[in-house]
């Protein structure tokens, strides 16, 4: 009898590649990864149903770059010591402590729950500045508009 290489189950099992390896897995462990064929009784309607899903994630999102005496300013202002607030955001201490001295930046879900605990912004868009058109002043100097002269077609 043949087991799952994810969980170790026996019984009807599907071949399928997850995380770039190909595996034979259980149904339930299928939908971790896409089924390529059937190493049983599965039909090939079915193993549509086992596909990856795709999410859809906010547009490239990152952390400011001045978290870390932000993070530490809060929390100092807020009258919490590392341990205590460590305990509030249910994190190692060590952790905070490497936010706040700007060693390690906090993951996206991290500063997320930051921004919550301590109603700060932390996290900000890549597409929010892309889209920002550069301001310009006359004092730029000439473009190559301003060298141009536009004829009319007759």
């Amino acid at each position: 009898m043949a087991f799952c290489e994810m969980c170790g189950k026996t019984g009807s099992l599907v071949s399928a590649m997850i995380e770039k390896v190909e595996m034979t897995v259980c149904a339930n462990c299928a939908r971790f990864g896409t089924v390529k064929n059937n190493a049983s009784s599965f039909s090939s309607t079915s193993s549509s149903i086992y596909k990856n899903k795709v999410e859809h994630k906010d547009p490239a999102l990152r952390v400011i770059s001045g978290y870390a005496s932000a993070i530490r300013q809060v929390r100092e202002r807020k009258g919490l010591s590392q341990e205590d607030f460590s305990k509030l955001l249910q994190e190692r201490e060590s952790l905070v402590s490497s936010w706040e001295t700007g060693k390690i930046a906090p993951s996206i879900d991290a500063a997320k729950k930051l921004e919550r605990v301590l109603k700060i912004r932390l996290v900000e868009s890549d597409v929010e500045e892309s889209v920002k058109p550069e301001k310009s002043s006359k004092a730029d100097g000439f473009t190559l508009g301003d060298f141009i002269k536009v004829r009319k077609r007759n």
